[in-house]
């Protein structure tokens, strides 16, 4: 199939159809145009790597579509803006051609959640399939990782580790089809992120990060940003309503826990509020000194996902 075909069957694909005041030019010239606008722009780019950051010998390419995207919007998220407009460079082997229309159609569905438009973006040839998205959105008050206070509490979205528990399942091959393991697969495969609960969280919110890398290393992140250290209760994350069902599909205690703490790529929020009660899970406390501490006990910040080269 040649580029030109290929063009025009992925941008029918992302003609939702939807007027947007904001959008001068779209998808289809050299360059998309928005217009000037009260709010500050808030602008995030990520990029997705086959091998590496997804396998296509257990994901489809609409799972694989779903889960970029929702990396980029809750990087943005993560800012305390809301996502508007994506540009999506993709770069794939001739053998990937015929399921490009269906990862745009991965894209498209996550992007519908919260009325994010593609309007532009470009293609090529590689060895590997290579996606990289940047996205645009609009801000009030930006959320830095460098907020966080003494004093203040540590929330996160919802339990973490679901993600590293479903791929150790897809990646042993397991038989295990049981409701919590079938949720684990999926947190990996195409998370289902509840962006307006992001949203309703803003105003209480001091720091926050996406959990792309892992619960303790992203703290760590915030910790150093902020100069101050971060103590996570182990028991609230055991305690936590979720924790049995992450249990089950860990197939341990430790081997959930483990997840909890330094699986990645769950794009939960994590967050640091004086607030009490706004929906999220109090897992710690920001306290003097720097590093993260389990329980009062320093700890290593080296697990997670991280490159190397």
């Amino acid at each position: 199939m040649r580029e030109d075909e290929v063009l025009k069957n992925v941008r029918a694909i992302f003609d939702y159809g939807q007027s947007d005041s904001a959008l001068i030019v779209g998808n289809g010239d050299d360059g998309a145009v928005l217009s000037a606008r009260s709010e500050l722009t808030v602008l995030a780019s990520d990029m997705a790597v086959e091998g590496i950051h997804f396998n296509f010998a257990w994901s489809s390419a609409m799972q694989v579509g779903r889960k970029v995207s929702a990396a980029n919007l809750a990087d943005i998220c993560a800012m305390g803006g809301w996502p508007e407009y994506f540009l999506v460079a993709l770069a794939f082997p001739p053998s990937f051609s015929g399921q490009v229309l269906e990862l745009a159609k991965g894209i498209k569905t996550e992007c519908q959640r919260v009325g994010v438009k593609v309007i532009g973006g470009d293609l090529s040839r590689s060895n590997e399939v290579v996606i990289s998205i940047s996205a645009i959105g609009r801000v009030k008050r930006p959320i830095l990782r460098s907020g966080a206070k003494v004093g203040e509490r540590l929330f996160i979205s919802n339990l973490p580790g679901f993600s590293q528990a479903g791929l150790s399942l897809l990646k042993s091959s397991s038989d295990n089809q049981s409701p919590a393991a079938n949720r684990a697969r999926m947190a990996h495969l195409a998370p289902d992120l509840d962006y307006e609960k992001y949203r309703k969280s803003y105003e209480y919110l001091s720091s926050a990060i996406d959990t792309s890398d892992g619960l303790v290393i992203d703290a760590s992140r915030i910790a150093a940003a902020s100069g101050v250290g971060i103590d996570i209760r182990v028991e609230a994350l055991i305690n936590a309503p979720e924790f049995s069902e992450l249990e089950s599909a860990s197939g341990s205690r430790e081997s959930a826990l483990e997840s909890a703490l330094y699986g990645g790529e769950d794009h939960l929020l994590l967050a640091t509020s004086d607030a009490q009660d706004f929906g999220f899970l109090e897992i710690g406390q920001v306290i003097k000194g720097d590093g993260i501490y389990l329980d009062g006990v320093r700890t290593k910040t080296s697990g997670g996902y991280q490159h190397s080269w």
